[in-house]
Order: C-alpha cells, then structure tokens, then sequence
C-alpha cells in the first residue's frame, strides 16, 4: 500500500486512508487529531505508522507523563512488520522518548534525505527545531524537502506554513509573509500558517497590521485548532505594545486561562509569559497568578523540558509563592548531578537554570544578581528552545533589571536597539522615555 503522498506504507487500504486523515489534522492542527488518530489504530491494529503518529502526539507535547503514556504505546509496534521507513520512524520516536531531541531530529532529517515527501517526519522535525531552537533548520529542513512536493499535493500548503515559520525564525521576514499569507490562502483554516504571519508582524513591529490580521481571520483560528490559545496569546502580545493592559486581560480571560482551561503546559506556558510581561509594568492582574501557579504545582513532574518550568517559576514568583519556586530551582541542580543523554540537561545547565534564578532574584527585589544572571546568557537563548517572540520575555526581565540596578547605559542600547528594529513599539519608547 501507499499513503497519500506515494510513500509504501504497512497497512491495509482502510488502515492507509484513516492514517492519511490523522496526518491531515496533525499538519493543520485540528482539536480532532487524537481521535483520528486513534480511529486509525483501531481501523488496522498492526499497522506500525497509526501507532508511531499517535505515539508522537505524546513525545511531542513537552510533558514528561505524556511521553512516557507514548513510549508504552510504542510496544504496539512491531519492527518486523515495518518496512525501512517506518523503522526509522521508530527510532526517532523512542529517541524523544529517552528526551534525546537532538539524535531525534538527525533521525528525522535521515527520514526525509531519503523520504522527501514523507509528511510526518518534516512535521515532527520541524517541531523538534521549535523545542531546541533550531533557527535556520527550521527553514532549511522544509526547504530541502519542497523541492520534491507540488502545489498540487494534499499537504503543500501545509508545508509552506511551516517553512513560513523556518523562514521567519531565520529573519527571513519579505519571504516569510509572502510564503505564509499564500499557505493560509490555500487552506483558510491553517493555524500553523495564520502562526506563521502572525511571528512576522511580532518580529517587524507591525502590531496594528497584527491586531488587523488576527481580527480578520479569527473565525479560522479561535475554535477547532489546538493552537487557539497561543494565537490568542499573540493577540494579546500586540496589545501589550500599545499598552492596551486591559485588552490583554480580557484575552487571557477569554482564551488563554480561565475556568475551562486544562492544565496543559504549553497553554499555561503562554499564560505565564503573559502575566509576567504585565507584571513587569506593575500592571494589577488580581488573582490570576493563583490559578496558574496551582496548574504548575499540580504538575509535579520531574525535569523534562526546562523551557516549561522557566514558566513555572515565573507562576510561583508571581503568586508570592517563593518556597515553591526555590524548590523547583533545587530540582533542577539536583537533575543536573546525574548527567544523561537528555537533550533538556543541556539547556537547562546552559541557559535554563540561570534563567530561573534571575526571575528568582527579581522577585526578590535583588536586580543586581537577577541582571547578573542574565548577562551570560541573553546571547544563546535558542538554546533552551522556543521562538524569538517567546523568548522575548527573558530579555525584557534582563532589560527591566538593568534599568532596576542602576546599569541604565547599558539599558539604553539594548532599547535603542529594538527601536531600531520596531520603531512602532509603544513598550520600547516608554522604556527609553524612563532611562
């Protein structure tokens, strides 16, 4: 058999078309993509490809109990009965199972080298170069593999949405808008695509043409896509720059934490660099930092992806919680005491722990020791995963304790700087008006 895009695939003809319907809503980020997914191991059990999909759904969510629950799931798998392709997705899947993303993402790339039109496995690289912060491969990765795809095809418009991203993480803006406002032309629904253009408007200061997009095409991203929230999130980061505080609440209220809302990390992830970028601007949020840091603190995981507990600890400080946030900070030096071949190990020793020790600092009023942890580190951010936009609120907690501890030349560069690059942003000229 082959899938939709002429790949040899082990599964019958049912098992081929389910796995192609979950592939689709996996690329278009569709809320529906777990129970497709799971339609299609149930449509064809021993097919290896339904499994390995539904177990990246897991290994993919940055939360360690959900990729373990992935990694059992991964027994269902026969390698006997997989051709080379599939074996390979294998591998790459019980690497991210061990938190190695760094040989999963070479797995990946070895998977598309000799499969360019193998769908799954630019997706799950792609993602894997968002979580490292691969930058340029980000864009590499896709545009190496485009080469073998047609507009004609299923997922080309899909695929464009992701190499918009690569291209925008690689700086690469004119390219960036021009490719994503054609993928989501091809498909209005494309969250990735709509994410895409969206990091363009962030990263050129172009926050009322952002706010305009958004607005206009709210109906394609605020329900049926599992990426509403982190849309929202930009919605509100557009706000911010126009000192909107009040708009941006409503959208944390509306979209990014409220009643409804799960305690999924990568929601509550935006939720926390929300509030704390209000935090830095002494903005009165009431009692939101305590849902939030309940969210985290029912977590409970071990150390499993240092960009996330970044997140946890700014929740902590921010409720006032600090014996909650000094503990986190001793997890992670006591993981670090073990080495492993875990991808987050590294991140967390190199730029991750520094990180949550300065926001530790900050809240202590220490600015001194929080701009002191910071400066080793502002540089190689990337490293410990995310986007440019998301990263974001490292260098404006270094930028505000700067001005904090009295080292306001240096302050005044570094703003200077961004409002050459955004000379729109309303933030930026407060900060310099008050150096």
């Amino acid at each position: 058999m082959q899938d939709i895009a002429d790949n040899a695939i082990t599964a019958t003809s049912k098992g081929a078309e389910a796995y192609d319907r979950a592939l689709l809503s996996l690329l278009s980020f569709r809320q529906s993509v777990a129970d497709d997914a799971q339609h299609a191991c149930n449509v064809d059990p021993v097919a290896p490809m339904a499994h390995v999909l539904t177990a990246y759904l897991g290994l993919l969510s940055s939360e360690r109990a959900d990729a373990l629950a992935a990694g059992e799931r991964l027994h269902e798998v026969d390698p006997r009965a997989a051709n080379e392709r599939e074996r390979m997705h294998l591998t790459a899947a019980l690497q991210l199972r061990e938190g190695d993303l760094y040989s999963a993402s070479q797995t990946t790339l070895k998977i598309n080298e000799s499969f360019p039109r193998d769908a799954l496995a630019l997706f799950v690289g792609h993602q894997i170069d968002f979580f490292t912060g691969a930058s340029q491969q980000l864009e590499s990765r896709l545009a190496s593999a485009l080469t073998a795809w047609s507009p004609a095809d299923e997922y080309h418009g899909y695929l464009e949405g992701m190499w918009s991203f690569g291209l925008e993480e690689s700086g690469r803006y004119d390219e960036a808008m021009e490719v994503g406002l054609r993928a989501v032309e091809r498909h209005p629904t494309d969250s990735w695509g709509i994410h895409a253009v969206t990091h363009v408007n962030e990263m050129r200061g172009d926050y009322e043409r952002g706010l305009a997009y958004l607005g206009e095409r709210v109906g394609d991203w605020e329900t049926g896509t599992f990426l509403n929230v982190h849309i929202a999130w930009h919605n509100a980061l557009f706000l911010l720059e126009q000192q909107d505080w009040q708009g941006a609440l409503a959208m944390y209220d509306r979209f990014i934490r409220n009643q409804q809302s799960g305690n999924v990390a990568m929601e509550m992830l935006d939720a926390s660099a929300l509030l704390w970028r209000l935090h830095l601007e002494d903005v009165d949020i009431g009692t939101r930092w305590q849902s939030l840091a309940d969210g985290w603190a029912a977590k409970g995981d071990e150390p499993w992806y240092v960009f996330n507990d970044m997140h946890a600890v700014m929740a902590f400080v921010g409720n006032n919680r600090m014996a909650e946030a000094h503990a986190m900070i001793q997890n992670l030096e006591r993981y670090l005491e073990s080495p492993t071949t875990s991808t987050n190990q590294e991140m967390t020793r190199r730029v991750g722990l520094p990180v949550c020790r300065a926001l530790v600092h900050h809240a202590d009023g220490d600015y001194a020791s929080a701009a002191a942890s910071l400066d080793p580190v502002v540089e190689h951010l990337a490293l410990f995963g995310g986007s440019h936009a998301q990263r974001d609120v490292v260098l404006r907690t270094h930028i505000d304790a700067l001005m904090k501890s009295g080292r306001t030349a240096e302050a005044r560069v570094i703003v200077e700087s961004r409002l050459a690059e955004r000379p729109s942003s309303v933030w930026a000229q407060t900060r310099l008006a008050a150096l």
